[in-house]
């Protein structure tokens, strides 16, 4: 079993190896890319749903152009025993998740139907993230 904590650490080792760029402490304008953990707590029984519309919804994303191309990291764990989705990716600017339109909301709809609230978190969580160290 994979704990939260392992997956995190995981997926930040990963952004690394992919060459994010080093965080510069300069990225606060919301011109910047945003590079986001997003953890999605998805009720067993939506498991295939939600990973049949995942390569859709990031389709959308880029077709939309709200997302840069890379790196983009989706990994399957489990958080006491429970399904969890793990997602890293980078918005194209910190105002492009206030701005989407209505076919990515539909997305997000759809998505917040599979997930459950556990053990005092959402359902789903997208906090920011910065590289510290990157070898």
């Amino acid at each position: 079993m994979i704990c939260n904590r392992t997956i995190r650490y995981l997926v930040l080792l990963v952004g690394a190896a992919l060459s994010l760029p080093a965080y510069s402490g300069a990225q606060s304008s919301s011109t910047q890319p945003e590079t986001v953990l997003a953890t999605f707590r998805v009720k067993p029984e939506q498991v295939p749903a939600f990973l049949k519309l995942m390569p859709q919804y990031w389709a959308a994303l880029r077709a939309q152009n709200l997302v840069l191309d890379g790196p983009h990291v989706v990994m399957q764990g489990e958080e006491r025993g429970k399904p969890i989705i793990v997602e890293l990716f980078r918005w194209k600017d910190h105002d492009a998740p206030e701005h989407v339109p209505p076919s990515i909301q539909r997305y997000w709809d759809q998505m917040n139907q599979m997930v459950e609230s556990r053990d005092g978190h959402a359902g789903i969580e997208f906090p920011e993230m910065q590289i510290l160290k990157q070898d």
